[in-house]
């Protein structure tokens, strides 16, 4: 069976992350793998999927105000996917969607959509986005598939949607607690103090992920924890802007911005407490991965983070006010019987509902499908 995925840009994200920690499952299922780049650039992910078996295409698509020259790009790609002889098509996008799946329905590809997120809209645009979703689906036979309990809702509710759902997952073999010494030992590396209060977040930078709460939380941390670190991994539109807050605010001494990170995990264990003060979520690989490292999570109260803690307490879900931050911080850092607890619970409970077996043969069900 042959598979195309569909992304924007191949970049250090969510989906890119889980289809290439999958691949070897999908290709044990009898799975032949690709993968299309529809953005100008092709992305610095590229190798990985390359690496783990995927054929990597770069079809740079045209703006929608380019009706024409967008026109003959969906001619182009529907005489692709005929030639290619894929089975089907499975769209990660959300500016494509419907043209992806009017592509897959005229090369006789069965397509399926993800819906990674809790997406916004306004009351005007929504009767739009509500017939794409039913033309999609009853016109073109397009499966729509949700990754959280939030974003299922949010389509029931919001668009009328009623789609399947199958949980994100995560690599359990690469993210996992650390062993007896390696905490100190990745410190050493960093050039933290041992006995430092390290927090950490990980996630683009924009005004979506909020990091500027924690910055400026930072100086009111600082006044009662004086050796705190924060590890900032990641980049993007905003990162200029968190560089200035964090200067203005004359905490930059006690923020390391590392950027992207490769090995992820090392930074996890060197932490104490991972923040996440995003304005919504779809479900962020990141948390998952963090609980699977065994490391506490606050959370904004959000769609998306809240998802967490719909069963049991596997995570400090809290307003999302920078005051109920610094408090959440500093209750969570003096009191490690919550840490503890919070912790094996958040283990356990991404171990088990964020399975990646489990929920890839889910996947590849979709795809076998014939409703």
């Amino acid at each position: 069976m042959k598979i195309i995925h569909i992304l924007n840009e191949l970049k250090y994200s969510g989906a890119e992350i889980m289809y290439v920690d999958a691949a070897p499952i999908f290709q044990s299922l009898g799975c032949e793998l690709s993968v299309v780049a529809t953005a100008n650039s092709l992305g610095e992910f590229a190798p990985k999927f390359k690496k783990a078996g995927y054929t990597v295409y770069h079809k740079s698509i045209p703006s929608k105000s380019s009706l024409f020259k967008r026109g003959i790009y969906y001619l182009s790609f529907i005489k692709f996917l005929k030639t290619e002889k894929y089975d089907v098509l499975h769209n990660h996008s959300n500016s494509t969607y419907w043209g992806m799946a009017l592509c897959a329905k005229l090369a006789g590809v069965k397509s399926v959509y993800t819906f990674h997120n809790v997406f916004p809209t306004s009351w005007y645009s929504r009767w739009y986005h509500l017939w794409l979703r039913w033309s999609a689906k009853k016109m073109l036979s397009c499966t729509f598939q949700t990754i959280s309990d939030s974003v299922y809702q949010n389509e029931l509710k919001v668009f009328f949607n009623k789609t399947i759902l199958i949980n994100n997952w995560y690599g359990n073999n690469r993210f996992y607690p650390a062993v007896v010494g390696e905490k100190e030992l990745v410190r050493e590396e960093l050039g933290i103090d041992k006995d430092a209060l390290v927090l950490i977040s990980v996630g683009g930078c924009s005004h979506i992920k909020r990091h500027s709460d924690i910055i400026e939380a930072l100086p009111i941390i600082l006044e009662k924890y004086p050796n705190t670190i924060y590890l900032h991994l990641g980049e993007g539109d905003d990162l200029c802007k968190e560089k200035e807050l964090s200067k203005k605010l004359i905490v930059d001494d006690n923020i390391i911005f590392m950027g992207n990170q490769t090995d992820v995990r090392k930074f996890l264990v060197a932490s104490d407490i991972y923040l996440m003060t995003s304005k919504h979520e779809g479900l962020p690989i990141t948390t998952i991965e963090n609980m699977g490292c065994g490391i506490p999570s606050i959370l904004y109260d959000v769609p998306g983070l809240r998802d967490f803690n719909a069963t049991q307490r596997n995570s400090l879900v809290i307003k999302p006010r920078i005051v109920e931050l610094v408090k959440s911080i500093g209750e969570l850092h003096c009191d490690a019987s919550m840490k503890e607890q919070i912790s094996n619970k958040a283990k356990s409970f991404v171990d088990e509902k964020y399975n990646m077996a489990n929920n890839v043969k889910l996947i590849f069900n979709l795809y076998i499908s014939h409703e």
